[in-house]
């Protein structure tokens, strides 16, 4: 949970409304089938058809409020993640001259930044990370020196868990992959 950027009250009350009512959806399968008595329609009677007709109405009736109340906890999450994004874009040169590093690369998220540096024909390399406490940036590993960027890659990849678009691409399933690199990049 992201303590700067909690969620807020009604969002939480829109989520147990949803729970509460995905509950009731499903209790009410129950209802309907414990007085129908597991009669095939064929055999329904009137009555029967009348129970089943409401249990239909109810049944869309609920999964509009579910869908009404996600639509509106939705809106809250989308403006607090603009919010959050907006923010780390305030923040992610903070503490450094973007000059002062040959390569400033950000995770996917905006939550580590590499700072690379060339010097004599090797990469340093440093990892940091933003801490929303203190709100600053804190360095997570020692200068790391590299003979090539291409090695510099793999190893923020494998070595720091650090995926950005430089190194990694995402799967179909939302998933970090390394990045086969062509020559030259």
């Amino acid at each position: 949970m992201n303590g700067r950027f909690p969620h807020p009250k009604r969002y939480w009350i829109y989520m147990g409304i949803i729970l509460v009512c995905a509950i009731l959806l499903f209790l009410n399968i129950f209802r309907v089938d414990a007085r129908i008595c597991e009669k095939a329609f064929w055999e329904f009677a009137k009555q029967d058809w009348q129970l089943f007709i409401a249990f239909l109405i109810e049944e869309l009736i609920i999964a509009g409020i579910i869908f009404l109340f996600s639509v509106m906890a939705g809106r809250i999450s989308i403006k607090r993640n603009k919010d959050i994004v907006a923010q780390r874009e305030k923040v992610k040169f903070l503490g450094i001259e973007p000059s002062e590093y040959d390569y400033i690369w950000f995770d996917f998220s905006y939550t580590e930044r590499a700072l690379i540096l060339k010097q004599e024909g090797k990469f340093k390399l440093c990892v940091d990370e933003y801490c929303d406490g203190s709100e600053n940036w804190k360095c997570v590993s020692e200068a790391c020196i590299y003979d090539d960027l291409s090695t510099l890659k793999k190893a923020l990849f494998y070595e720091f868990d650090f995926f950005c678009e430089e190194n990694a691409e995402l799967d179909k399933h939302g998933d970090e992959i390394y990045r086969e690199f062509a020559v030259g990049e």
